[in-house]
């Protein structure tokens, strides 16, 4: 079996105080650095899960502006091209106007010249009429001088008119 001697017992010994040194000056250190580096890889995980949650916040806050700003964007879109068709509808009913005025002024001018020329006419006739008539008793007409006259008349009444 085994022998119990004196330097078994010391052994032991010496084995237990190592244990103890060991246990003291390195096991609780290095506990400690153990300790630490969890504490450290922890404190990242818990910021990076931060920067991640706040990440989200950031992302979703900027998701919701650009839905805002799009959905502003399409409302302006909407708005000017509601502008757009008010401005058509009242150009163009301007010009409407404009066009039935200008058919107003037209036939207002066709007209006055209408009555300027028969006003002319008339004029014309009269006088013609006069030169007849004073031929006519200045003179004991025939037939062919009665033609004649009337011919002259009417060769003056087309000069006239032509502007000749």
């Amino acid at each position: 079996m085994v022998e119990l001697n004196g330097t078994l017992l010391i052994q032991i010994l010496n084995f237990i105080i190592l244990v103890a040194i060991l246990g003291h000056f390195a096991y609780k250190p290095m506990l400690k650095v153990l300790d630490a580096r969890k504490q450290r890889i922890q404190n990242d995980l818990d910021s990076a899960a931060a920067s991640k949650a706040d990440a989200a916040k950031l992302k979703d806050s900027y998701e919701e502006q650009l839905r805002n700003a799009q959905a502003k964007a399409q409302e302006i879109v909407t708005q000017a091209v509601k502008e757009a068709k008010v401005k058509a509808e009242e150009q163009i009913e301007a010009a409407h106007i404009a066009i039935e005025q200008e058919k107003e002024n037209a036939t207002k001018q066709i007209e006055r010249e209408r009555k300027d020329a028969l006003d002319d006419l008339k004029a014309q006739v009269a006088v013609l009429s006069c030169d007849i008539a004073a031929k006519i008793i200045s003179k004991n007409m025939t037939p062919e001088e009665n033609g004649r006259i009337i011919e002259d008349s009417i060769t003056k009444l087309g000069a006239v008119k032509s502007g000749k």
